[in-house]
């Protein structure tokens, strides 16, 4: 015996098949979304930083004490500037900088 499908039948079969690919393709992706997870990994580097800037957070603001002393320095008139305390800052800030490629 022999089957006729007329191409009406086969179009509505290709189409079938195609949207069961597809819902194959939805629950795997779906599946593959459910199982997957984000991980994020830290370079020691990373972690040392994160770990500086929590600790500083955490200290206590100790130079408040300090500019109101100076402050209180410059109003009274007494306030001393020392030439070689600036050089010696300006060298070291530079060699700093140059040294972390600033």
């Amino acid at each position: 015996m022999r089957m006729i499908i007329s191409s009406k039948q086969l179009q509505s079969i290709l189409q079938l098949n195609q949207v069961s690919k597809t819902r194959k393709n939805i629950d795997y992706f779906e599946q593959a979304a459910v199982n997957r997870s984000d991980t994020l990994v830290l370079s020691s580097r990373a972690q040392e930083l994160h770990f500086v800037k929590e600790q500083v957070l955490k200290s206590p603001e100790v130079r408040a004490e300090r500019i109101n002393e100076i402050k209180k320095q410059i109003q009274d008139g007494n306030y001393q500037v020392s030439s070689n305390e600036i050089a010696l800052k300006m060298i070291s800030r530079s060699l700093v900088d140059e040294l972390a490629g600033r």
